[in-house]
């Protein structure tokens, strides 16, 4: 294995300019949710010049590339993201620039960009991993698939889409969200709650006539944070569950009028002690123990889209006793970058949700530390970017095997 790693390792240098001018374009190109088409195209193009044996684009698209095995391996399939998140008050976010990494507090150069930590910088590292493969000449037992997937940060639909219209499945799911280079075995799952109160508009100048929803609306909150955030549940695996209020809206949205509703959002992280159901019922708890003080208090919990069909717990966790490639997995990763690796699970939801609920052994390993995502420090090392292209082609090998 360490003559093989050695080989990719040599292989990525001759590829490494090219690499990084290939990441710092798809940082060039706007991607946000839904608005995936030109990235799309543009993956096209470079896939088949990079000699993948096959290349699709989905109606939705998506990309689904290919390097054919001999048929006697196991698959594996890497997944990634091309949407990201609004570049907000990010300077120049589609600039790709080299930058020295002390600008963030990071050593060596880092590119710069909005989408480069979440997660250009793993999908071109998945996909420049296969062009290594090819490169070298090293060909494969099994398939290596990799699925360039939209709209992850709204909800899974891309990902969705290639399982259930393409059946682009392996034997290992790998997710190249941020990690740290290390090596993820789930996530916290993820529910929510939208709270309505109810109130009586009347002018402002006259507030005594109404019943003012916001007021009644931030009674509730207070309490949640006062009563409810500090009892929440800590889980051995997943971490303590978190709560936090993300949005408030109220109707009518004027500044002279009293108003007569207010809507709130409550986000929650949470493990498999602290199911969607637990949520509701304590939020509604909350608020019946205001209404024994507040008569006029009237307000209803309301589960939100992401709960209704799916399950109490939306998390997943691959457990390393039931699940020996995760050994295979590690010991791969130690070989590459010459350290063990740290078994860790994300703070946050990611679409191996999907492949872990129908029954397929899910890990996660990408460049980039998850405190960058979504801020305007949004980068990658390149030192980082390397090393995963190495990770990601070693793995190919140990996975589906050489011929």
């Amino acid at each position: 294995m360490i003559d093989l790693i050695k080989q990719i390792a040599e292989g990525v240098e001759k590829h490494k300019d090219n690499a990084i001018r290939f990441l710092q374009h798809m940082i060039s190109i706007p991607s946000p949710s839904g608005q995936e088409e030109n990235l799309s195209k543009f993956l096209i193009e470079k896939m088949h010049s990079l000699h993948y044996d096959s290349v699709k684009l989905d109606r939705v698209n998506n990309v689904m590339a290919i390097i054919k095995g001999s048929g006697d391996g196991r698959d594996l399939l890497l997944n990634g993201h091309l949407d990201h998140v609004p570049p907000g008050e990010m300077s120049n976010p589609y600039s790709g620039r080299v930058l020295d990494g002390s600008v963030f507090g990071v050593h060596g150069k880092i590119i710069y960009g909005r989408g480069a930590s979440d997660m250009k910088g793993a999908l071109a590292a998945m996909i420049m991993a296969g062009a290594v493969l090819k490169d070298l000449g090293l060909e494969l037992k099994g398939d290596l698939k990799i699925a360039a997937v939209v709209q992850e940060e709204i909800g899974g639909i891309g990902t969705i889409a290639t399982i259930e219209e393409s059946q682009f499945l392996g034997d290992l799911v790998i997710i190249g969200e941020a990690t740290n280079m290390n090596l993820a075995l789930g996530h916290r799952g993820g529910a929510g709650v939208n709270v309505v109160v109810k109130g009586v508009s009347s002018h402002a100048s006259a507030p005594e006539r109404g019943i003012n929803a916001l007021y009644k609306a931030l009674d509730i909150v207070s309490k949640i944070r006062q009563d409810l955030i500090p009892k929440l549940p800590e889980h051995p695996i997943f971490g303590k569950t978190t709560l936090a209020v993300t949005r408030i809206e109220v109707k009518p949205n004027t500044s002279n009028v009293i108003p007569e509703e207010c809507r709130f959002y409550i986000d929650c992280r949470n493990g498999p002690d602290y199911p969607a159901e637990r949520l509701k019922e304590e939020i509604e708890a909350v608020i019946d123990s205001l209404k024994e003080k507040d008569k006029e208090l009237e307000a209803i919990v309301l589960p939100s889209n992401l709960l209704r069909g799916v399950r109490s717990f939306t998390g997943f966790y691959t457990d390393p006793e039931a699940q020996p490639v995760v050994r295979e997995v590690e010991e791969t990763l130690n070989a590459v970058l010459n350290r063990e690796v740290k078994q860790t699970v994300w703070r946050f939801a990611t679409d191996g949700r999907f492949y872990h609920y129908l029954g397929y052994p899910v890990l996660g390993f990408g460049p980039c530390e998850e405190r960058f995502t979504h801020t305007n420090m949004d980068h990658i090392r390149i030192e980082e970017y390397l090393d995963s292209i190495k990770a990601y082609a070693s793995l190919a090998c140990r996975i589906c095997g050489l011929k």
